[in-house]
């Protein structure tokens, strides 16, 4: 049986995923398609407006993905009713979903095509702890993508109609003869390439597609041409006239005469360039925000484990681990109001600091913060956060702050040195406390500035047990704090 200790950790846990997703509002925010974040339970944590339209109502607080979409009645690609949700058979499964379109009966009854794409979130240690759900309405697409597929199987049948919407499609047509060369093309067409009709009509089929695309799209046209195949769809890059390289989508088909004998190709073309780079774009996004949530579940599970060994006691570790998470998450805030790409160090030791001060306005008099202006990256925040926060949590049960006269000084400064690398370096003193002795043993606190400013920003802490007060030193490269040199946390 789970015992209590185990029951407050796992809540604890799951408190953290959510505080870890704040960080990403902004992102999910800019993604260009409905996007929404559940836990490994479906419980809906995160989503944007754009998943809002179209679902046409918000979830309500605390609801799972199967509890919220419970009116609606799913179907595959073939009219089978499916058992569950896609969402429900990735957090099952582990399996990522890619590109499938499933049709959804709304409760108000009106049915859509939806494009799917889920894929599982993982911890460090590879555990499932959750699903990110990327979702867009295709209803329309799909309406006109059967139209024309509906039209090409039909083609000599609806051959006055075709001439008659030729010339007036929203898409570009060309066909062309068994070599490639192009033979009627419509001023969509031209449009999409850059050219007038007369130079397009001296083009061939993969005079102008990029190199690296050409190979594929040419075998497939020759065996079009041969009838191995009715028809195919590719996309590919294609250089403009202007020397603009864009996206183009094809689907090409073949008109036979009634002995089955080649007569042209027909090829509708669609410039699909902005499409693929909103995918790009998701995906970049996507991948950061996945780094991002690992390694803040990495850094929570770090926690958690360091803290349960330090504590004897529930009681104890839900205080010590609710501080240690406190500290990280207003770190996280400090960050996110500079779209995490840095932080300011003042803020970060006035964040780590005042929830230990008996009353706000006794912060002039208990702690003396000095220091020129200096933005640090993501990384030595997280870091210096954490670790301030132990030496305040110390100061105020043992060291200065536990005295009515106690004081506490942060100072910093850059400083170089003669061919070596500049260093920041930081200086924690503390002065008007109860005599100050070495413990016994080394805590959390201790381990964790020590070994992370060495580990994690490739420098150098001290701990100074001075009767009159500990003595904290930190010295960091000065490219490893600053964001202009990091690029990446």
């Amino acid at each position: 049986m789970e015992s209590k200790v185990e029951q407050r950790r796992r809540s604890v846990f799951s408190l953290s995923l959510e505080q870890a997703l704040r960080a990403s509002d902004e992102i999910l925010e800019l993604l260009p398609i409905a996007t929404c974040v559940c836990d490994a339970g479906g419980r809906i944590l995160q989503y944007n407006e754009r998943a809002v339209e179209l679902w046409g109502r918000p979830p309500q607080p605390g609801q799972t993905h199967d509890q919220f979409v419970a009116e609606c009645r799913f179907f595959g690609g073939e009219g089978e009713e499916l058992p569950r949700s896609k969402l429900a058979e990735v957090l099952s499964t582990g399996r990522p979903v890619r590109d499938e379109e499933v049709i959804v009966q709304r409760a108000d009854g009106k049915q859509i095509v939806v494009l799917v794409n889920i894929d599982p979130l993982f911890n460090g240690q590879g555990k499932l702890v959750g699903a990110i759900n990327c979702f867009q309405d295709v209803t329309e697409r799909k309406r006109v993508m059967d139209a024309l597929d509906r039209s090409q199987h039909n083609l000599r049948e609806q051959e006055e109609r075709w001439a008659a919407t030729y010339e007036h499609a929203a898409i570009g047509i060309v066909e062309l003869d068994a070599e490639g060369r192009f033979i009627r093309v419509n001023e969509a067409i031209c449009s999409i390439v850059g050219g007038t009709r007369d130079e397009l009509l001296n083009w061939r089929l993969q005079g102008r597609t990029h190199p690296e695309d050409r190979d594929v799209d040419d075998e497939l046209y020759r065996r079009q041409v041969a009838g191995d195949i009715g028809f195919y769809s590719i996309e590919k890059r294609f250089i403009r006239k202007d020397g603009r390289v864009i996206w183009i989508a094809v689907r090409s088909s073949t008109v036979r005469d009634a002995t089955g004998h080649f007569l042209y190709g027909v090829r509708v073309v669609q410039d699909v360039t902005e499409r693929k780079e909103a995918e790009d774009r998701q995906k970049l996004l996507i991948d950061e925000l996945n780094h991002r949530v690992k390694n803040t579940l990495a850094t929570v599970q770090s926690l958690a484990t360091q803290t349960a060994r330090g504590t004897d006691s529930p009681e104890a570790f839900r205080q010590a681990f609710e501080g240690r998470l406190i500290a990280l998450s207003q770190a996280h805030d400090q960050l996110t109001r500079r779209h995490w790409k840095s932080a300011d160090l003042r803020d970060i030791v006035e964040g780590a600091t005042a929830p230990h001060l008996a009353r706000p306005q006794d912060a002039p008099n208990q702690i003396a913060i000095e220091g020129e202006p200096i933005m640090v990256t993501p990384r030595v925040a997280l870091t210096l956060a954490l670790g301030l926060h132990e030496l305040t949590t110390n100061a105020s049960k043992y060291g200065a702050l536990s005295a009515p006269a106690g004081r506490i000084e942060v100072r910093w400064q850059i400083e170089g040195r003669p061919s070596q690398r500049p260093l920041l370096r930081i200086e924690w003193r503390e002065r008007g406390g109860p005599p100050v002795r070495a413990p016994e043993r080394q805590g959390f606190g201790t381990r964790f500035i020590m070994g992370s400013v060495a580990s994690e920003l490739q420098g150098h802490a001290k701990l100074d047990y001075d009767p009159a007060g500990v003595v904290c030193t930190m010295e960091i490269p000065l490219d490893a704090v600053t964001p202009d040199i990091e690029a990446r946390d």
